[in-house]
């Protein structure tokens, strides 16, 4: 099913700030023709929480998640050319997990069952699995993210240090771990970049509020991201030398867009939860109200999209593909359902 309609966006000036390195995006007024497109799901789905997350550089596969008969969890579905498959390395039980999805239809992903747990890597060309072993003493906790080199980010239990740690498993050799900041507890790892970076969140001594660090080498120690109001921040995607992400709490916190190369940040209106090579941005109305800001896709250029109320957009496409944006549309019977936009400005 495809639904057209058109969005105008309201245009203003570019605002200058007095803080060094920090620009706000500036805001003009595009008027866009987006198509609807709603993904199908797979014969036993559920009706309920179903989603596109992400997808490959190439626009062929899509990867997010939708409910299914005798699973308690969302489980992952891999679009291949708009035809959906689930994944799991346990067809008849257990529950799945996908993070991300790269060049060639590769996925990684985690399958939970009462006698075990598998950690894969999913061939949507051979159709198949490869598990991943970990060496003895590290227990994976959660795989969160690969790049193109197959090289697997996540949390893993270290019973020598006995504790949480972050790691890096390299393509085609042992996982090592990732420098933590003294006294801080790891949260999350939230991505790993195709040039090998990678962010991820910190509890800071005593407790408090996680904020987002940078390593910029796995043998790096973590650098802190700085906000430009608040000092908390969430990085959550890296594309090339940007990091997409937003400042947490406080009445003038914003979206942000960090230069890995360089001290400038770049100021917008919301939080931003993907980037593309161009440093378009998508954005999924984090720092409203919830459920009354819709998504936004930013052009490096100050141009925006607004989106339907309803739509929250977690994918943007690289500027030569057909389809500009991925995420969930909210139906007339409160259900989400997963979509993408084709839009042209």
């Amino acid at each position: 099913m495809i639904r057209k309609w058109a969005a105008l966006a309201a245009g203003t000036t570019l605002l200058v700030t007095t803080v060094p390195a920090v620009a706000q995006a500036a805001r003009a007024t595009v008027e866009a023709t987006c198509a609807r497109s709603v993904l199908a799901l797979p014969a036993d789905s559920l009706p309920g929480s179903s989603a596109a997350r992400t997808a490959d550089p190439s626009g062929r596969y899509l990867l997010g998640e939708a409910n299914r008969e005798g699973r308690q969890h969302g489980q992952p579905v891999l679009w291949v050319d708009g035809v959906p498959r689930w994944l799991s390395s346990r067809q008849e039980d257990g529950e799945s997990f996908a993070y991300s999805v790269v060049e060639g239809g590769l996925v990684v992903g985690s399958t939970y069952a009462l006698d075990g747990t598998d950690h894969w890597i999913y061939s949507a060309t051979t159709d198949s699995y490869r598990l991943l072993k970990p060496p003895p003493g590290l227990q994976i906790s959660q795989l969160t993210g690969m790049n193109k080199r197959q090289d697997i980010a996540g949390l893993a239990w270290d019973e020598g240090l006995g504790r949480q740690v972050p790691f890096v498993w390299p393509a085609g050799g042992q996982p090592r771990l990732l420098a933590v900041p003294a006294g801080h507890e790891v949260l999350y790892l939230d991505d790993i970049s195709d040039e090998g970076l990678i962010v991820g969140r910190f509890t800071p001594p005593g407790g408090g509020i996680a904020t987002s660090y940078l390593w910029k080498s796995y043998g790096a120690q973590p650098v802190r991201l700085r906000g430009v109001h608040t000092k908390t921040v969430w990085a959550r995607d890296i594309e090339g030398q940007w990091i997409a992400g937003e400042e947490i709490g406080g009445a003038d916190a914003t979206g942000l867009i960090w230069n890995t190369r360089s001290p400038r940040i770049v100021q917008v209106e919301e939080g931003v939860v993907d980037l593309n090579s161009s440093r378009d941005a998508v954005t999924a109305g984090t720092l409203g109200v919830p459920n009354t800001y819709t998504s936004l896709v930013i052009r490096s250029d100050g141009t925006r999209i607004e989106f339907p109320e309803g739509t929250l957009l977690s994918h943007i496409f690289e500027r030569t593909n057909k389809l500009t944006a991925a995420g969930y549309h909210i139906t007339e019977s409160g259900l989400p359902e997963p979509v993408v936009y084709a839009c042209t400005d």
